[in-house]
């Protein structure tokens, strides 16, 4: 069994529910999980607050990390996550920003750099920074993948 299909089990069984916000994803992480018959049992929807603007509107994400930080950071995912929570009844969560490229990367933060940040309903998010390689579609892939793999991590099914 894959890891989205262990993750689509337990969350039905457990009766939990889970939302997302994409950014550099552009919805591929929701179509992941909605590939799957029956996904409608959990999961909630997503987000794709692929503009600042967006990410500051719908999931609050404070203007000052977008300017201070960018909108590819460790506060930004946090933000993102947080704000999700607050706007959805969603148990589990997950935000999702990055350079998929292939332009817009820096020396600071090449393309490939993503922020997944995950979380469960009144707890702290938990966010990773990754650097992936390969093309745009092979780091939207690649950044789908890590997220599965870390919520898999957050529900124990090791």
């Amino acid at each position: 069994m894959s890891p989205i299909e262990k993750i689509h089990h337990h969350l039905i069984k457990e009766e939990k529910t889970l939302a997302l916000a994409e950014s550099c994803t552009g919805g591929l992480l929701a179509a992941k999980f909605t590939a799957i018959p029956d996904a409608s049992k959990y999961f909630l929807g997503s987000l794709v607050t692929y503009s600042n603007a967006l990410k500051k509107s719908l999931l609050k994400v404070s203007p000052l990390t977008i300017s201070g930080s960018g909108s590819v950071s460790r506060a930004a995912a946090d933000e993102m996550l947080l704000g999700l929570m607050k706007i959805t009844d969603a148990d589990y969560g997950i935000a999702v920003t990055g350079i998929a490229g292939p332009s817009g990367g820096t020396k600071e933060k090449p393309v490939g750099t993503v922020f997944i940040a995950l979380g469960a309903r009144g707890k702290k998010p938990h966010v990773i920074e990754c650097t992936f390689t390969g093309d745009r579609a092979s780091i939207m892939h690649e950044a789908c993948e890590r997220a599965i793999l870390e919520l898999k991590l957050l529900l124990d099914l090791i």
